[in-house]
């Protein structure tokens, strides 16, 4: 009998590792295996449409996504990215972006609108895949994570100034990397 996945702790801006670069996975092994059973399980217990390995505090360059299952009520069909790489961008989209790691801040964001993105499965293979509006956002989103970018950092000036205060009040509630937020 298996064990129930566990539920990570979602980082919160403010906490330092959502603004390094995540390292390169080097090995697919059972441990890295079983990080990610707990982390897809996370993504859908906290409603997301992506997670990224930094956002529950490893520093590993990993991704989960599954764009359609909240939106559309679609069953499940979570796709892992190790090592993602986004090959090319084209055209430009506009969508009202969250994220799980700014609780409650939503902004419009500007991102190319269709991409090709290269990464490795859990059974280590290279696969490359083209994408176009909603998923292709998702993942734009998430691999951002990994370099240490908040969908915040593609906001203009006066947009940020509008979610200045909100953002300064959730990085006071971080402290020595644990977000006070976390357990509410």
């Amino acid at each position: 009998m298996s064990a129930q996945p566990s539920l990570l702790t979602i980082r919160v801006i403010g906490d330092a590792i959502l603004r390094r670069r995540a390292e390169e996975v080097r090995d697919i092994d059972d441990e890295l295996k079983c990080f990610t059973v707990d982390f897809t399980h996370t993504m859908y217990q906290k409603d997301g449409v992506g997670l990224a390995a930094p956002q529950v505090g490893v520093s590993r360059r990993l991704i989960v996504v599954d764009p359609h299952w909240a939106r559309e009520g679609k069953a499940r069909q979570p796709l892992l990215m190790i090592n993602p790489v986004i090959e090319s961008a084209s055209g430009v989209t506009e969508t009202e972006e969250g994220c799980l790691s700014l609780p409650g801040i939503y902004a419009h964001v500007e991102r190319p609108a269709n991409i090709t993105v290269s990464y490795t499965d859990l059974e280590g293979q290279r696969q490359s895949l083209s994408l176009s509006g909603y998923p292709a956002v998702v993942i734009q989103h998430e691999i951002d994570h990994l370099d240490g970018v908040l969908f915040v950092d593609h906001l203009g000036t006066l947009a940020r100034l509008k979610l200045k205060r909100r953002i300064k009040e959730l990085e006071s509630r971080t402290v020595n990397g644990v977000n006070l937020l976390a357990e509410e």
